[in-house]
């Protein structure tokens, strides 16, 4: 077809449809479907990328786009990118130093930038990618030594090794200052959708010799609290550190990017007996100076993660008994995304098990619109007890937008202008704001189709992607513009 007939093609379908078009969207186009679905890359000891230290640019980058392909096959909207393993950058930053798991020495330069790269090809999938930080490991083991401009090696006084890692101290000012920093730097410079801490605060206690906990070596930090005058016992005031820092990340993120999300898998429960009768030897509260109903009731999040890595059978620690505690502590109404340890799978569960704790998220949709995350991505990629399978079959069997998020935006976005082109003699569909002004305010675009009579929702693309090929079987497309917390605008409509 020529640029000319194309062009006719274009105009007469946007005049004819830019009116009764957007009005028959509002009365015959249902809202599409939306729930979170996504799941961890994990970067630290090289557990889901890249497969090595130290190969070449090309192979890392075709590994990560390998990964990033499968998840949009999957239909997941969301991966959550591991970008600061330990005191270490996945990206290129002018406070901590390149990580050593791209290349085998901390410091040196992968010669490309993966976050960017993970961003834009997320993005281009029609998919958020949220960047994922340890707020307090200093180093994963002692494989790796710390370059000149690390923290190991600056401050030396200000980490300690605990277990077969070194930590920061969370209680030195300095080291809350700096995972703050870094997590406001990658918001200012990146395209991100979220940034996201994971569940690792003070660390999980080990036990010496004699079957007794092992204190975190911190005591000269909290001897020079209380000589200044500090009034906390020692396990209040840890939760205070933690709570400072994550408060500060949370405000800090909203004065830069209102829309980017910030969210937090904790471990799964907040504290034993919470429910009356649940719990198993670990307080979260006590050992990981970790009050995770607080930063929840608190509104210090977007989303929620507790890392529900139960089956639902269990009596004590089981998915459902802490799914439903959770939503009932949720006063400020945020999104509540549980972790399911899909990575499990051959162990102690089956795919089903997995499927199954999906079901009971959709059934509490009144309460909570759905969505999960699962760790880690390794699982779905490789199919681990046919788990990728059975989802495509049985539970992600069309796409889903993620949940929108009121708090962070609410733009009432109009209907765009929906046409046909045949580039090449292939039926496509292009859409445009009448008014280009909307751009700034659209981040998404959302294609639903009519199949059969009935509306589904196709896929989403990016706010710069403004065509696509028609679907197949579809009798009409509706195109909806999204804002930056995915809340949906008014469809305009093309017919075939």
């Amino acid at each position: 077809m020529s640029e000319i007939l194309q062009r006719s093609t274009w105009l007469l379908a946007a005049g004819l449809l830019g009116f009764a078009g957007a009005l028959r969207a509002q009365n015959a186009v249902p809202p599409p479907a939306r729930e979170l679905r996504g799941s961890w890359i994990a970067t630290v000891r090289n557990i889901n990328w890249p497969s090595e230290p130290g190969l070449p640019v090309a192979k890392q980058k075709e590994q990560l786009l390998t990964l990033i392909d499968s998840a949009a096959k999957l239909r997941l909207n969301a991966l959550i990118f591991q970008v600061r393993p330990a005191g270490d950058a996945m990206y290129a930053s002018t406070i901590e130093p390149w990580s050593p798991f791209l290349t085998g020495e901390m410091g040196k330069s992968p010669g490309w930038d993966p976050l960017e790269f993970a961003v834009n090809e997320a993005h281009k999938r029609g998919m958020e990618l949220h960047a994922w930080f340890n707020p307090y490991r200093a180093l994963a083991g002692e494989k790796h030594a710390p370059s000149a401009d690390h923290i190991r090696r600056k401050h030396p006084e200000w980490t300690m090794k605990y277990n077969i890692d070194w930590w920061m101290d969370p209680g030195v000012p300095e080291v809350r200052q700096q995972a703050i920093a870094v997590m406001l730097d990658v918001t200012r410079r990146y395209d991100v959708d979220g940034i996201h801490i994971d569940d690792y605060f003070y660390p999980y206690p080990i036990m010496g010799p004699d079957k007794k906990k092992v204190e975190f070596p911190d005591s000269d930090t909290y001897a020079r609290y209380k000589a200044a005058g500090g009034p906390l016992e020692l396990t209040a005031w840890r939760r205070q550190n933690v709570d400072q820092t994550v408060q500060a990340i949370y405000e800090g993120i909203k004065g830069i990017k209102r829309h980017v999300k910030f969210g937090i898998s904790p471990f799964g429960l907040w504290r034993p007996n919470h429910p009356e009768g649940t719990g198993g030897g670990l307080d979260p509260y006590e050992d990981l100076g970790a009050d995770s109903k607080k930063w929840l009731q608190s509104g210090w999040v977007d989303y929620f993660t507790p890392q529900l890595y139960w089956t639902i059978d269990r009596p004590k620690l089981g998915f459902i008994t802490y799914y439903d505690w959770w939503l009932e502590q949720n006063t400020q109404g945020r999104h509540i995304w549980p972790g399911m340890n899909t990575s499990n799978i051959g162990t102690d569960r089956v795919a089903g098990e997995i499927l199954r704790q999906v079901s009971v998220l959709r059934e509490r949709g009144l309460k909570m619109t759905p969505g999960h995350f699962h760790w880690n991505f390794g699982a779905l990629h490789k199919n681990t007890g046919k788990i990728a399978s059975y989802t495509m079959e049985r539970a992600y069997t069309t796409h889903a937008i993620p949940p929108s998020s009121p708090w962070l935006s609410q733009v009432a976005l109009p209907a765009p202008l929906v046409g046909k082109t045949q580039p090449e003699g292939k039926l496509h569909v292009e859409w445009k704001h009448a008014d280009e002004r909307w751009m700034s305010h659209t981040r998404w675009w959302v294609l639903q189709a009519q199949i059969g009579g009935r509306w589904v929702t196709w896929k989403s693309f990016f706010k710069d992607q403004r065509s696509a090929e028609w679907p197949a079987g579809a009798t009409a497309v509706a195109i909806r513009p999204c804002g930056p917390a995915w809340e949906a605008g008014e469809a305009g409509i093309a017919v075939k």
